[in-house]
């Protein structure tokens, strides 16, 4: 019985100590972005049946304890604001996915960075950040930015896209009832070529009868014909006809020919040109032409995309992150570094959409902090403690007893 005590008091020290060890990782990660807790099961183990007698209970003695597993905890951390936009958070379930040369990680910290070939990586280890589907690809939904069937993403900084030639120029204002019949009035606004270069457009009003004017434009550069069409208002200096005028643009060097329609309102209102009396204030208010830009800085949004936003004003879709899912989270292996790779128990990686399957939603310009309590991590580590102790004085008795024994025989 005595050398009995001895080994439960000694399997007791070490179950306890796993336990001291496992809350110890998880205050000394308190601070680890990402991070999931850990706790220890613990399992009684054999047991030597001394009797068992039919219709009475059996007499067994146990043989010590053991750790039945250390189980992660995947509860939500909480996510913090970091104003950095290449930070992401994941709320809900679900994994970035990482890359190299040896394989496929996946981790719950997203503070990402831009390495020097430009792609988005993981900063202490150089492991690529996975894309999911074919945005930004080359013929993707939003084309030319990351190369199709390779999954690393690239955020090409400085990379140039084109510019819209201008289609549209909205016009209001007044063309005054009181210009003499060859009275002029002149609007102009900047617009773009087929090449995104800015010109400037400049349109004449003449008035060529009561209520009627004629237009005509230049642009530098090239060539405005606008069609002989009157502008006609009627006698309330509303607007009669045409709604719009279709503008041919022609002759600019190296830049294609192009329509923009001059549009004037709706007939019979005032909110586009109008002929009142007073001051003329006609102007083209708007256009609808950007000028070329360049990839200047990137968000991400819920789903994950990575939205780039440029110096024309143009925001485009570059790419989209990768969320994995796991049918058993528990069964995933820890790696260091804020890794998990595929395990046995946990199934194969679902990786798709955030946001659907199951998978959490991305917050951007955040990261997610460690789950661990510490008031809960501080109560098991007491409880370790004592068991411990308790333990150890199980051995100390043990080997009194013994030495009475020893005593005795002498």
């Amino acid at each position: 019985m005595t050398l009995a005590a001895l080994f439960n008091g000694s399997s007791g020290l070490l179950a306890n100590s796993a336990a001291l060890d496992v809350v110890g990782n998880n205050l000394a990660n308190l601070n680890t972005t990402g991070f999931k807790s850990q706790r220890v099961l613990f399992k009684d183990q054999l047991y030597q049946t001394l009797t068992s007698n039919g219709g009475t209970n059996p007499i067994q003695q146990g043989f010590g304890v053991g750790v039945s597993g250390i189980e992660s905890n995947f509860l939500q951390g909480t996510i913090n604001s970091t104003s950095r936009p290449l930070d992401a958070a994941i709320q809900g379930k679900g994994f970035f996915v990482l890359r190299n040369s040896t394989g496929q990680a996946y981790s719950r910290s997203g503070a990402f960075d831009i390495d020097a070939n430009g792609f988005l990586v993981d900063p202490t280890t150089g492991f690529f950040v996975q894309r999911n589907g074919n945005v930004g690809d080359a013929g993707g939904p939003t084309p030319g930015f990351q190369i199709p069937g390779n999954n690393n993403i690239k955020l090409p900084f400085g990379v140039g896209v084109p510019g819209v030639a201008t289609a549209n120029v909205n016009f209001q204002g007044n063309l005054s009832a009181t210009l003499p019949v060859g009275g002029t009035f002149q609007a102009g606004i900047q617009v773009y070529d087929t090449q995104s270069q800015s010109r400037v457009i400049t349109v004449t009003f003449t008035k060529t009868a009561l209520n009627t004017f004629s237009a005509t434009a230049t642009i530098v550069g090239g060539t405005a014909t606008v069609p002989a069409t009157p502008i006609v208002f009627d006698t309330n200096g509303l607007l009669q006809s045409p709604a719009s005028l279709a503008v041919a643009i022609t002759g600019i060097p190296g830049a294609g020919p192009q329509t923009v329609n001059f549009n004037l309102g709706t007939p019979g209102t005032a909110t586009g040109l109008a002929q009142f009396g007073g001051f003329s204030t006609a102007q083209a208010v708007s256009q609808d032409g950007i000028g070329a830009g360049t990839l200047t800085s990137v968000s991400i949004d819920n789903e994950g995309i990575v939205q780039g936003q440029f110096t024309n004003g143009s925001v485009i879709a570059v790419a989209q992150l990768a969320v994995a899912a796991f049918n058993n989270e528990g069964g995933l292996i820890r790696a260091g570094n804020n890794y998990y790779s595929e395990g046995v128990a946990s199934g194969q990686p679902l990786i798709g959409v955030a946001g659907s399957g199951g998978r959490g939603s991305i917050q951007g310009a955040a990261l997610e902090g460690s789950n661990v309590d510490i008031s809960s991590e501080f109560t098991k580590l007491i409880v370790a403690q004592r068991g411990f102790q308790i333990n150890a004085k199980v051995i100390t008795a043990g080997n009194e007893l013994l030495q009475e024994l020893a005593n005795i025989i002498r």
